[in-house]
C-alpha cells in the first residue's frame, strides 16, 4: 500500500495518512555522537537483488553495438548488386501488426 505525500515538508508531523501523532525531533543539545552516526547511516545505500541485476543487464546492454555492422554491410551489398527484393505484403502486414501492437 502506497502512502500519499499530501502535506510533504510539514515540520513535526508524520506524512503517513495513518499516522497522526508528531514526529519526535532530537533536542539541540543531543549526543553529537549519535547525530555522526545518524549521518554515516543516512549516507549508506543499498541496492536490491534485483536492482542489482538490472544494473547488470544495463552495463552488457551498453557494450552491444547499437547497429549490426555486419547486416548493414550485406544489405548494402545486396542493395548494390541489384539483388534486394523488397516483398511489399511482407512489409505491409509487419507494419499492420507493430500498429495493432502499439494501438
Amino acid at each position: 500500500m502506497a502512502d500519499k505525500i499530501n502535506g510533504y515538508g510539514r515540520v513535526g508531523h508524520d506524512i503517513g495518512p495513518s499516522r497522526s501523532r508528531a514526529v519526535q525531533r532530537p533536542d539541540a543539545a543531543a549526543d553529537a555522537t549519535a547525530s555522526r552516526r545518524t549521518a554515516a547511516a543516512a549516507d549508506a545505500v543499498e541496492l536490491t537483488g534485483t536492482a542489482a541485476r538490472l544494473k547488470a543487464i544495463e552495463a552488457r546492454l551498453a557494450a552491444i553495438p547499437e547497429v549490426d555492422q555486419a547486416r548493414v554491410k550485406a544489405a548494402r551489398e545486396r542493395l548494390e548488386s541489384g539483388d534486394y527484393r523488397p516483398d511489399p505484403a511482407r512489409i505491409a502486414a509487419k507494419l499492420l501488426r507493430m500498429d495493432r501492437d502499439l494501438g
